[in-house]
């Protein structure tokens, strides 16, 4: 590793999951495993991801679009050039409030975009329905990602 990594405009590893496309931007290999930083691209769906806490902290700088993050039983919305901190084990999730948004998600250290790659590679693949809850159980599992009992949209 040299003492800089250039990205260039969509260069970065590309990721398709249910809710949004993740753009790695650096990885942990550009970083030293000190953070990661994630283009994501998220149309608006009827329902958010279910609440969730992950083992890592979380940035959130909005670009385009507006969002609302659920994070520790409140509510905060957020217009381009806001950015929201969620610490470590803070149950979260989020809303896409127009058409779509664009935001940069920065992690402490390296597990969100192994989690997320791991995720897409799970979904990508064919498996009986019956399957699937206990392949994302173990998945969810390995990263130490807990889910609410209750919904997001609360």
């Amino acid at each position: 590793m040299s003492g800089f990594h250039l990205e260039r405009s969509g260069a970065g590893t590309r990721l398709s999951l249910p809710d949004a496309d993740v753009t790695v931007l650096s990885s942990r290999e550009h970083t030293g495993g000190a953070y990661e930083l994630m283009l994501v691209e998220a149309p608006r769906l009827g329902e958010p991801p279910p609440m969730h806490a992950e083992s890592w902290a979380k940035t959130y700088h909005l670009l385009r679009g507006r969002i609302r993050v659920h994070a520790d039983g409140a509510s905060c919305d957020l217009a381009p050039g806001d950015s929201l901190d969620i610490a470590a084990g803070t149950m979260n999730t989020f809303s896409v409030l127009t058409a779509d948004a664009v935001f940069l998600l920065v992690s402490a250290g390296t597990a969100m975009s192994s989690f997320f790659a791991d995720l897409a590679g799970v979904l990508r693949e064919q498996h009986a329905p019956e399957d699937l809850p206990g392949l994302l159980a173990a998945l969810t599992g390995r990263y130490d990602i807990r889910f609410s009992e209750r919904s997001g949209s609360s």
